[in-house]
Parts: structure tokens; C-alpha cells; sequence
């Protein structure tokens, strides 16, 4: 009698996947809008730095892949909504003022606290903001708008806005919630 041993055959060569045409497309839908905001991101860093040294040029290269990253995870995975008004920014020439002003109050404030004559404490400020639907493109505008406008300025720093209560929360070196809530006002 003859016997036949069978091995299993041997495999030399490793199994790669290949990407079907829905990956590739899939994968198309994301390096157009990930290039864009990396450009925009570099060109941010640039004009942040005000250099082109190389040094300063590779972490800002690093820094816009990772912010470009960020943003297109945050894009893929959910809708990006934002429709402002045009008379939202009429008042935007005031924002150089209010700059100026705010940083002459911080320095007043700061010199104040290291002088030893008034101690600093910051404080946390809410005034009355309707937040709108959560999903709407114009409510997300206002909302994106009066972060801004009020977070410019050295003072003030929005933190958040509560859709529970309608409020908008922020942070203030010297408290005058009036200049915010003049601000937030105009977006009506």
C-alpha cells in the first residue's frame, strides 16, 4: 500500500487588503477637506508667528497636521452648520476699541495686584443668551459670533453657553458684565 502525506500548502506571501472603490472613495471625501484645513491652519501659524524660521516651521507643520486632523474628525462626524447675518458684523469696527480698552483695564488691574494695592479676582459672569436650536445653522452662527466678540477682548473669556438656562458663561479679570451683554445684544 502506498501512502500519500498531504500537507497543507505553505503560504509565502502575506494577504494584503486592497481598497475596494467605496474606500477609495470614502477616502477622497476626506483629503480634499483635510488639505484645506491644514493650509489653513499653516497659513494661521504663520501669520501667528510672524517667522518663517525652520525650526518654528516644523512645529507648525506638526501643529497644523494634528489641528487639520482634529478638525476633519470633528467634520466627518458631524454636520457643520453655520449661517450668520450680515448685520451680525456691522458693529465688528468696534472691536478695535473695545481691544484697546480692555487691555488698558487688564494692565490697570494687573498693575493694581502687583503693587499690592487691590488683590485680583477674577469672576465668573452669566447674562441672558437664547441658545437656540442645536441644530440650527443660524443659531449656531450667533453663537459662534458672540463667543468671538465677546472672548476678544483681554477681559472677558466666554467658556460656554448653557442651553438649559440661556445663558452665556464667561470669565472676567475685572467684572463688567454690561460690556458683554452690550456686545451680545447686537445679535439679535
Amino acid at each position: 500500500m502506498q501512502t500519500t502525506v498531504v500537507s497543507p500548502p505553505v503560504r509565502s506571501e502575506i494577504s494584503l487588503t486592497v481598497l475596494g472603490r467605496s474606500d477609495l472613495a470614502e477616502v477622497r471625501r476626506h483629503v480634499l477637506p483635510w488639505l484645506a484645513w491644514w493650509v489653513l491652519a499653516e497659513i494661521l501659524w504663520l501669520l501667528f508667528t510672524s517667522t518663517v524660521n525652520a525650526s518654528e516651521s516644523i512645529v507648525g507643520f506638526g501643529s497644523s497636521v494634528v489641528a487639520a486632523t482634529a478638525a476633519e474628525i470633528i467634520r466627518a462626524n458631524r454636520a457643520f452648520v453655520f449661517r450668520a447675518r450680515l448685520r451680525w458684523l456691522r458693529t465688528a469696527w468696534r472691536i478695535p476699541i473695545q481691544i484697546a480698552r480692555d487691555t488698558w483695564t487688564v494692565f490697570v488691574v494687573l498693575a493694581l495686584h502687583v503693587t499690592g494695592r487691590r488683590r485680583v479676582r477674577g469672576t465668573w459672569q452669566a447674562i441672558p443668551f437664547r441658545h437656540g436650536r442645536p441644530a440650527g445653522a443660524l443659531d449656531a452662527g450667533r453663537r459662534a459670533i458672540a463667543t468671538v466678540m465677546a472672548s476678544m477682548s483681554p477681559n472677558s473669556l466666554v467658556v460656554g453657553i448653557d442651553p438649559d438656562d440661556d445663558e452665556l458663561l464667561f470669565h472676567q479679570l475685572r467684572a463688567a458684565p454690561e460690556d458683554v451683554q452690550a456686545e451680545v445684544e447686537r445679535l439679535r
